[in-house]
């Protein structure tokens, strides 16, 4: 997608939240962090210091099964604010793709999100909420999740770049030690036991964790620029940290300037 039309469906995302946020969601963002959000047009320049986020892109082939996931080898600490990030592509309008599962001693469900075409679901510390949003079959979308565990629970969600809606999740912090998944869901069992209703079938590309919630502004330019990296990442899903179960395969990505 060029420059021109992403900030063109940046307005549009924008226009869509304004006009279906509630008193109670707009109350929320008193509990983001304080700072100027910045315009996402003027956020496409940086030193080539940073330009180094890490270019991976993972192909989850179109069909329903219980075999094919990317499982996260480093330990996940305990976490109290964080942020996910991701580009994801959908190839079928059926079934509730598991983009990302981490689950502890405590919950199955300590951190779910999933997808279907028209709504995208979250499980915090148990809890369960969702939001109604068009997912185009074939279409590339930078999601992120910024959660406030501990201290609110509440969790930012942004949809190519800009913020689309705040999910009330239960508050506490979420426990470390736990297993973290991409294309499958853990809710009914911690590890596996999956079910194909739930499997990822689509693309899935420079999935990214912070142990922080991400400025608003650093959000949107990672949308424009994909090299561009929000500083102290805790995890990136490049191969040489993650196993990959059955079809899945790791794709040819860009090189960023940096590299």
């Amino acid at each position: 997608m060029s420059k021109i039309a992403r900030e063109a469906q940046s307005v549009i995302f924008l226009v869509i939240w304004l006009g279906h946020s509630s008193a109670n969601k707009v109350a929320g963002l008193t509990n983001y962090p304080k700072f100027k959000d910045k315009s996402s047009t003027n956020s496409t320049s940086y030193g080539l210091n940073e330009q180094d986020c890490p270019q991976t892109s993972y192909n989850f082939p179109n069909v329903e099964q219980t075999t094919n996931y990317l499982r996260l080898q480093p330990p996940v600490p305990d976490l109290d604010e964080f942020t996910i990030c991701g580009w994801y592509t959908k190839f079928s309008s059926s079934g509730y793709d598991s983009w990302f599962s981490y689950a502890n001693q405590k919950s199955n469900a300590a951190f779910l999100v999933e997808m279907s075409v028209s709504r995208i679901y979250l499980y915090l510390n148990g809890i369960y909420s969702y939001e109604y949003i068009d997912l185009s079959v074939n279409t590339e979308y930078y999601i992120c999740f910024a959660t406030f565990a501990s201290s609110t629970g509440y969790s930012y969600m942004f949809v190519d770049g800009q913020l689309i809606d705040i999910f009330h999740g239960n508050p506490g912090v979420i426990e470390g030690g736990g297993i973290a998944i991409l294309g499958m869901q853990q809710y009914s069992s911690y590890g596996g036991d999956f079910d194909e209703d739930y499997s990822v079938q689509g693309k899935m590309s420079n999935f990214m964790i912070w142990n922080r919630v991400l400025r608003f502004d650093e959000v949107s330019s990672m949308y424009i620029n994909p090299c561009f990296c929000a500083p102290d990442y805790l995890f990136a899903a490049e191969t040489s940290n993650i196993d990959m179960f059955g079809d899945v395969s790791a794709l040819t990505t860009q090189t960023c300037p940096s590299e």
